[in-house]
């Protein structure tokens, strides 16, 4: 069962030991109480920044992903992350970046993978983490730390990173074709006005995995703990999180019995990731 936000706000409450708020059910008796220690609103702050943290701290195991698609441009380097629009080209100054609307979408946490399509073509290149999609470090390795970015461009990018700053997608060599389709899986973060809005309503609900809830339940009690003045408690319930995080960890990591660690050489998975001969993806 997916608990709503006011599922969780009783259930916050009971850990609290608020007993003359909660109303398993309903929403919490918040009109019958007088002067209440969490208010409502202190309390759904708290929970969406508990809501937060478990998005971050799970966001390895990609339960929930997000996708965005652009059309390449020739000639060009860099492109927008969700938000999009205006954003100063740091790392890469003598090109400007596409200025493209992705309001609608939620921002990115983390990139997960980058599928690149030529156009009239009817295969897609992934650019698969470790291998194609490289951290930026890597990335600046590859292009000589900038100096050969201004004047390379190929039909398919052989590498793409995610800049610091997280608002901008690198590719190297950069793109030759206009109208190429990129498109970019990634793990959202919370963002107002998108499908991964923080909760408001207390019908809402929390787009985790039921696994995970009690998760969600622990941090926000322990963030909630100093109002009453009980910093033993808040430690006793950040120690609960932790542990309920292993735990959790461990049953979302394998969610199948083809999820298995392999280790394999990066230079070997990049040849053979080429579409010539290599692996590829066929629409």
């Amino acid at each position: 069962m997916q608990l709503q936000l006011q599922d969780i706000q009783n259930a916050v409450l009971f850990q609290l030991q608020q007993s003359e708020l909660v109303n398993f059910g309903s929403p919490p008796n918040w009109a019958a109480a007088t002067n209440p220690a969490i208010t409502q609103n202190a309390l759904t702050f708290w929970i969406n920044r508990a809501y937060e943290r478990v998005m971050v701290d799970l966001a390895d195991c990609e339960i929930e992903l997000a996708y965005f698609t652009m059309t390449s441009t020739a000639q060009m380097s860099d492109y927008p992350l969700p938000p999009g629009g205006v954003i100063n080209n740091y790392a890469n100054p003598s090109q400007s970046i596409p200025n493209i609307n992705l309001s609608t979408y939620p921002n990115v946490m983390r990139v997960s993978r980058v599928f690149y399509t030529p156009v009239g073509q009817p295969w897609t290149q992934e650019h698969e983490g470790g291998v194609r999609l490289v951290s930026w470090g890597q990335f600046q390795r590859h292009a000589a730390f900038g100096y050969l970015r201004p004047f390379t461009y190929n039909v398919i990018p052989d590498y793409c990173a995610v800049q610091p700053n997280r608002k901008v997608l690198s590719f190297f060599p950069g793109t030759a074709s206009n109208g190429d389709t990129i498109t970019t899986e990634y793990v959202p973060s919370l963002t107002v006005g998108t499908t991964f809005a923080p909760l408001s309503a207390l019908t809402d609900t929390p787009i985790l995995p039921g696994e995970a809830e009690m998760m969600l339940v622990y941090w926000s009690t322990a963030l909630c703990w100093p109002k009453l003045r009980e910093m033993q408690a808040a430690q006793a319930y950040e120690q609960k999180y932790v542990a309920e995080m292993m735990r959790v960890r461990e049953m979302l990591g394998p969610r199948s019995r083809g999820d298995t660690f392999r280790l394999d050489r990066a230079e070997d998975a990049v040849v053979l990731s080429y579409p010539m001969g290599g692996a590829i993806a066929l629409p």
